[in-house]
């Protein structure tokens, strides 16, 4: 809301010297609370200044001279004594009571002086001397009109104010415009008088001031004048009579200012929802162009921002955008008085046309250039300093001396101290950060800031003040009661090293790391468990929804993530963790404007390094790398750490282990017969430590029931009736184990009346099996604890998706079944491929059926997974003509193969219920269906294969060169819990971690890259029994020989003779294909072919298995 004020105006005030001294001793004898409570009072007390009041205080002054003494305002302690206070001034109002009191003890000179001397002493803002000068010279061009030549000077009234978020922009601004142009200065005039007798005190009698001192002589004529204009202004008549001349001559003079309307404006004057209206509110907030003006316009983006393509209200900041071109154009061409000075913290926002008018026409001034001056932060310092009550009563110029080297040895620690924090500069963090020193020590000494966990501790306190709610929400809530070798897996240590380079030794390096992994792999057990070990280290947890404000969601989070990074900085070394990262920096659309972007945007450019981050380090934790924005981890920037959870058998026994510490077993059980039942339904640390803390909470359950049980006993009817009510299901549960099959069993099992008339009996088998042994975990505690947790709704639908996938799966090997699989958000799924020959069904020669669209918003993507899968099953024929080809040099395999299809289509069908998961990774399996089909030969049922091959390779010998794929890992988990063999192309395996590879393969499951079709053959068929012997004997040695770990000399004798089975067997396998193919050529040349209606099968009648 605008309000009148006038500018600057000197107040003349009339004070003795000796007055002067005891005012300004009684202001340097106050604390700094009691100066400021001392202004209060003074502002809400106005001394009346009448001609009757002047005749009657002269009279007084001249009948009963009086000296004027401090009483009340000289003892602090007084001031709050107001038994006191009312005893002096016989008042019972407090504010009456205030205004006897100053009444008394100040008159109206003395009043405006004591005022103006606190309003300066108490000053919390210290406002740059350059930019002081500037708005001087700014409000005598642009206010009082008067010309100037100087460059400095902008040609129009605009100024914009730019720098981050809390860098002092509004505060300094505002005190500024109160210093330069509204605060008014009191002036004693003793000052001149006592100069005019020192001037003449040497010089002759008949000398005179305009002769000796002429500049001092029109000084004290114009002071002259202006006692008796303003004396004129104050008598009743006069005043009305003659004020517009008396007002002329006193502005002439410089003692008057003129009156201007003045407001702050936010985006809240402007802002609203209805159509157009923005623009014509924000007009009326400027004022009339008539009227002299000065806008302070906070948060200038909002009204200068360009209009956002993808935002609903882009027409109302086109209304923005117009009415603010022509303001500038009226202000510009003289046609509106306002001088306009806007703050922003996003001037990159900021619409061109509007920037480049405050660049070319007006003042630009990047608030935190005045911060890496010296002498203003020194300045700084001394205004916390004062306000903490120090040096209040040191004035000698040896104490200033002592002022100035503490705060310059103190502005000299603090760069170095936000320097290596890679801090921003300024006043409030600065202000805070010694505040909260002196808050910790008692008092402030410079080499107090040498101590790094003082200042952090202090950098603590300036955190919480500054982002109070934010620093709630995020700081500490890591909880640190792990241990570091309570986690299990060595992917630990890689995560250590990273963290400790960023950490404790500041490797820019080590920006972050992307912890990636299915669910309950143990991605924040892991964090958790190092912070366990690092006390020292500080930790801030982020969820989206604590960067998010529902008002303003995208702003909000950008915000919020630029403060969290800010509170990272200052209490460093300090790791910053993200849950569901995915969430915080998503990937970017592809067409642009999406609101989302700006998150993520603002995420990589934090990590980039628009100011380097020292000793912090963040993680991120996803399930789900592929919607993570790949910018993220692209090179120096974070690194990707895959946790995949799979846990050797020893693994998963230190956990339960773990968790059921001290709890006893039953005789014969183990605790690697625990890991055994809990096969199947856990895979992973979350996974086992869910089922043992079921375990033990169905025991715990068990064992208080047995206590109750006895209480019970000793009550009335209607207790036992009641403790059987509502503990039948444990009771039945405990009877099962004790007494099944019994008759007590039976027939407590009919109802609830029949339990209770045997419940004396139960009580007894009871106390009969627990006096043999303590009660004891068995086998039923633990298929009690599966069978409630696959009942969970999440494990529910996996445990029935998992049953139905693995009855589909091939019993026995046949020809065109293999298994492939995909991968869908979370996690893979099995793919079993289906291929037969069909004659004139289908009009196209390759049929993919069960990949079929879908209508669900990810439609599209659905769709060219679909395309996808066809266009791998057309490549899939060619892979293997080329294959053929290259084993069949002398025949023409594409024409005999064509001849031989003539009329026929090779269908392809895809499990329905995995669509979504085709693509190129069924490359792999598709070719080795058609060839099956092709060839009639069988493929084997105990392997899945996922990858995409060439349909040719880098060497002439070697077709279907594989290529890599993504998910892989997924994919592993998947296949190895049904089968006992996994394939994938060579890059894949390769980024496997070795710890992962040897814990599959402790169980007998292997996992092998393929480089491409040609070597994958011999291992993936069926080539008869002698030859599938051999394959068997191959793969157990091959498995043994990488988990057994010998010398260098064992391991290339081993290696030398696995290549040479492998040779020898890829030769079986291809003489065996060969044969085959040749059968297909003898056929297609054939008299008959034309009308043949034989089974294709019987063509290769005849043909035994591979020989060796």
């Amino acid at each position: 809301m605008s309000t009148m004020r006038k500018t600057k105006t000197p107040i003349n005030v009339r004070i003795s010297e000796k007055r002067l001294r005891q005012i300004q001793h009684l202001v340097d004898s106050w604390s700094y609370e009691s100066r400021g409570f001392v202004l209060q009072r003074l502002r809400q007390f106005r001394p009346k200044r009448t001609p009757w009041r002047f005749f009657r205080d002269l009279f007084k002054s001249l009948l009963w001279p009086t000296e004027r003494r401090f009483q009340m305002l000289r003892n602090p302690e007084a001031l709050s004594d107001w038994h006191r206070r009312f005893e002096i001034s016989g008042s019972s109002s407090a504010g009456a009571a205030w205004n006897k009191i100053l009444n008394r003890e100040l008159n109206w000179h003395e009043y405006h002086y004591l005022t103006y001397l606190l309003e300066r002493e108490t000053t919390d803002i210290f406002v740059p001397p350059s930019l002081h000068d500037f708005f001087e010279k700014l409000y005598r061009a642009h206010i009082l009109k008067e010309y100037t030549q100087d460059p400095n000077i902008p040609r129009a009234p605009l100024v914009l104010i730019i720098g981050p978020s809390g860098s002092g922009k509004s505060a300094t601004i505002t005190q500024t415009l109160e210093e330069t142009i509204f605060s008014n200065e009191v002036r004693p005039t003793i000052d001149l008088k006592a100069k005019k007798e020192e001037v003449l005190k040497d010089q002759p009698i008949w000398k005179s001031l305009e002769d000796v001192d002429p500049e001092l002589a029109v000084e004290i004529e114009r002071m002259r004048r202006i006692e008796q204009l303003k004396f004129l202004s104050r008598i009743p008549i006069l005043k009305y009579l003659y004020r517009k001349r008396v007002a002329e001559a006193l502005y002439s003079l410089g003692e008057s200012g003129i009156f201007v309307d003045y407001a702050v404006v936010t985006p809240n004057d402007y802002q609203t929802a209805f159509a157009g209206e923005p623009g014509n509110r924000l007009r009326k907030a400027m004022g009339e162009p008539n009227q002299t003006c000065i806008r302070h316009l906070e948060e200038a983006h909002s009204a200068f921002g360009r209009p956002d393509p993808a935002s609903t209200i882009k027409s109302q900041q086109g209304t923005l955008i117009d009415t603010a071109n022509i303001l500038f154009d009226e202000i510009t061409q003289g046609k509106r008085d306002l001088l306009l000075i806007a703050t922003t913290d996003q001037p990159e926002q900021i619409e061109q046309s509007i920037y480049r008018r405050f660049v070319e026409r007006g003042k630009v001034i990047d608030i935190s250039d005045y911060w890496q001056d010296t002498n203003n932060l020194k300045e700084v310092v001394r205004l916390e300093m004062r306000r903490n009550n120090f040096f209040l009563h040191l004035s000698s110029e040896q104490d200033k001396e002592l002022i100035d080297k503490l705060a310059q040895e103190t502005v000299d620690r603090m760069a170095n101290i936000f320097r290596n924090r890679s801090l921003r500069i300024t006043p409030a963090y600065v202000r805070r950060l010694i505040d909260s020193v002196i808050t910790l020590k008692g008092d402030f000494k410079a080499s107090y800031l040498d101590d790094q966990f003082l200042v952090r501790d202090a950098f603590k306190s300036v955190a919480k003040n500054v982002y109070g709610g934010l620093y709630n929400r995020v700081s500490g809530r890591m909880g640190r009661d792990v241990h570091w070798q309570d986690y299990i897996g060595s992917i630990k240590d890689e995560f250590s090293e990273m963290a400790n380079n960023s950490l404790y030794y500041n490797v820019q390096d080590e920006k972050g790391v992307v912890l990636t992994g299915p669910p309950g792999s143990g991605k924040t057990y892991m964090v958790k468990a190092w912070l366990g070990e690092n006390a020292e280290i500080q930790d801030l947890a982020v969820h989206v929804n604590d960067l998010s404000d529902p008002n303003n969601p995208y702003e909000s989070m950008v915000e919020n993530l630029e403060r969290v990074y800010d509170i990272a900085k200052m209490i460093s070394p300090c790791l910053v963790f993200f849950d569901e990262g995915d969430a915080i920096a998503p990937r970017r659309s592809q067409q642009g404007g999406s609101p989302y972007d700006k998150v993520t945007n603002k995420f990589l450019s934090i990590i980039d390094g628009e100011s380097p981050l020292n000793h912090v380090f963040t993680v991120l934790t996803t399930n789900r790398l592929d919607i993570l924005d790949p910018a993220l981890i692209r090179s120096k920037r974070l690194k990707v750490l895959n946790v995949p959870g799979q846990l050797r058998e020893e693994d998963a026994v230190r956990i339960l282990r773990k968790e059921l510490d001290g709890m006893p077993l039953d005789d014969g059980l183990s605790y690697e017969d625990m890991v055994r039942v809990a096969r199947g339904l856990c895979d992973t640390p979350a996974d086992f430590t869910a089922f043992a803390e079921k375990v033990r909470s169905l025991h715990k359950t068990e064992v208080e029931i047995l206590g109750k049980l006895k209480t019970a006993l000793q009550g009335t009817l209607e207790e036992r009736l009641r403790f059987v009510r509502f503990n039948a299901k444990t009771l039945f549960s405990l009877m099962e184990a004790i007494t099944s099959g019994s008759d007590l069993f039976a027939r407590a099992r009919r109802n609830e009346e029949e339990m209770l008339s045997c419940l004396d009996e139960i009580a007894v088998e009871m106390d009969k099996n627990q006096a043999e042994k303590i009660y004891p975990i068995t086998h039923r505690h633990l298929v009690n604890a599966k069978i409630q947790l696959a009942h969970s709704p999440t494990r529910k639908g996996k445990q029935q998706l998992d049953k139905f996938l693995e009855t589909e799966l091939s019993k026995e090997p046949q020809v065109g079944f293999v298994v492939g699989v995909g991968a869908n958000d979370t996690s893979g799924v099995l793919l079993p491929i289906a291929s037969s020959l069909v004659y004139q069904i289908f009009p196209e020669k390759i049929v993919v059926t069960g990949a079929v669209s879908s209508a669900s918003p990810a439609a599209a993507e659905i769709d060219l997974a679909v395309q996808m899968t066809r266009q791998s099953a057309q490549e899939a024929l060619t892979l293997v003509e080329n294959y053929l080809q290259s084993l069949c040099p002398e025949l023409n395999v594409s024409r005999i193969l064509g001849q031989y299809l003539q009329g026929y289509s090779l269908h392809h069908q895809l499990l329905s219920t995995s669509y979504t998961v085709g693509g190129p990774s069924a490359g792999f399996a598709l070719a080795i269906n058609t060839l099956s089909v092709l060839v009639n030969l069988p493929v084997l049922n105990d392997f899945g294969i996922t990858g995409a091959p060439w349909i040719k390779g880098a060497d002439k010998g070697e077709v279907g060169a594989s290529v890599i794929i993504g998910g892989h890992r997924r994919k592993t988990e998947k296949v190895l819990q049904y089968l006992p063999r996994m394939y994938m192309p060579m890059q894949n395996y390769e980024d496997l971690e070795p710890e992962l590879l040897k814990a599959y393969r402790i169980e007998g499951k292997d996992i092998r890259g393929v480089r491409s079709f040609s070597g994958l053959v011999r291992e993936v068929f069926y080539f008869g029994p002698d030859y599938q012997q051999r394959l068997q004997q191959y793969k157990k040695e091959r498995l043994e020989f990488d988990l057994k770990e010998g010398t260098e000399a064992e391991e290339v004798f081993l290696q030398d003779r696995f290549a040479e089975t492998e040779e020898a067997m890829r030769g079986e396998s291809e003489d065996y294909i060969r044969q085959r193919m040749r059968r297909i050529a003898e056929f297609v040349g054939g008299d008959t072919q034309p009308l043949n209606y034989t089974n294709l099968e019987r063509i290769f009648d005849g043909l035994g298995a591979a020989a060796r």
